[in-house]
């Protein structure tokens, strides 16, 4: 995975122009993703860059959740009052990029996300 174009995907989402303060949470989505690719997976491929640009964009708005004081449940729900929120929206883009490269990544290990009947586990 390349950091420089998991960057610029990174700033497109968030419209930041200086991630610079961000790069811990995209290192760790790079982390994260990398611990789930299939043994064969080409990590060059430039889908696992949109996907941990879309990670870290999820987890910079979870911190950002908190900051606001927004109310999520134990399983990671926002309150249906904040349905619309960037969280909601980062959440929906992480479920599409993992769609998107779920042949590169391996099931057993798919810990932090699992959908069934459109539930989410975190």
């Amino acid at each position: 995975m390349d950091i420089q174009k998991v960057t610029e995907i990174f700033e497109l989402m968030t419209g930041e122009s200086n991630s610079t303060e961000y790069m811990k949470i995209i290192y760790l989505s790079m982390r994260e993703i990398d611990d789930l690719l299939r043994p064969n997976a080409d990590i060059s491929d430039l889908r696992l860059c949109f996907l941990c640009a879309a990670l870290a964009f999820y987890r910079l708005q979870q911190i950002l959740a908190a900051r606001e004081r927004a109310e999520v449940t134990y399983a990671g729900k926002v309150l249906k009052e904040s349905q619309n929120t960037a969280y909601e929206y980062a959440k929906q883009l992480l479920r599409d990029y993992l769609q998107m490269c779920k042949s590169l990544l391996t099931a057993d290990t798919f810990v932090f996300a699992g959908f069934s009947s459109g539930e989410e586990v975190l």
